[in-house]
């Protein structure tokens, strides 16, 4: 992320600095409502910025559990979305086993903190995609946990395929930083079924969580009766 092209508090948050975002917001009026102007890769984590994030959408990528706390007792809207409708609690369920931020702990406190502020926990970006949707595409089974005991619905289905988040998490994910994730899949999988998704529920095309099954690892659960 160039210097040049965000503003100040942006910099103080990727860098964990909650004494200097504090410092900040305290002589520049408005600073916790600041929104990116332009898309931005982050490299250092990697994650993409995109127009209308703020602070704490930064935070809440960077799983800044001490910052994202100190721009929330400073005011900052736990539910403030971008352009494409990505509200701070679907940054929160972004990192992923192979990104350079990955800490299932920290991931898990972040969300539960902003839950503890507010932050709907359904509330769907514009392609209906919402948090739990993010968690399970990037095999975090502690993001899915924490999603779940904050009352995610399992069953809620993304606008354009109707896909639940069980399609999702039998499917092969097509995400980066998710190889070598099977134990993690199986996971989520046990849980989603537990919290009341099932293997008929059918998307838009009518098809069954159980027709995207195609993991041998997934099948053989499934005929062993372990899922």
């Amino acid at each position: 992320m160039h210097a040049d092209r965000v503003e100040p508090i942006f910099l103080a948050v990727l860098a964990g600095d909650s004494s200097e975002v504090a410092a900040i917001v305290a002589r520049v009026p408005g600073a916790i409502a600041q929104r990116m102007q332009q898309d931005a890769l982050v490299t250092e984590l990697p994650h993409m910025l995109y127009g209308g994030d703020t602070p704490l959408h930064l935070a809440a990528a960077a799983l800044r559990y001490d910052v994202a706390r100190a721009l929330l007792a400073s005011g900052a809207p736990v539910d403030a979305v971008n352009r494409r409708g990505a509200t701070v609690l679907h940054y929160a369920c972004d990192s992923r086993p192979s990104s350079a931020t990955w800490d299932p702990t920290a991931q898990r406190r972040i969300i539960e903190l902003l839950v503890s502020r507010g932050a709907a926990v359904d509330r769907p970006d514009r392609g209906g995609v919402t948090a739990l949707h993010r968690a399970v595409r990037g095999r975090s089974p502690a993001a899915v946990a924490a999603l779940l005991s904050a009352g995610a619905d399992p069953r809620a289905a993304t606008k354009k395929a109707g896909s639940t988040a069980l399609h999702l998490a039998v499917a092969p994910t097509g995400a980066s930083g998710t190889a070598k994730t099977a134990g993690n899949q199986i996971e989520i999988v046990r849980m989603l079924l537990a919290a009341g998704a099932t293997m008929t529920d059918v998307d838009r095309n009518g098809t069954a969580v159980i027709d995207r099954v195609h993991s041998q690892t997934l099948r053989k659960a499934l005929a062993a009766g372990q899922l």
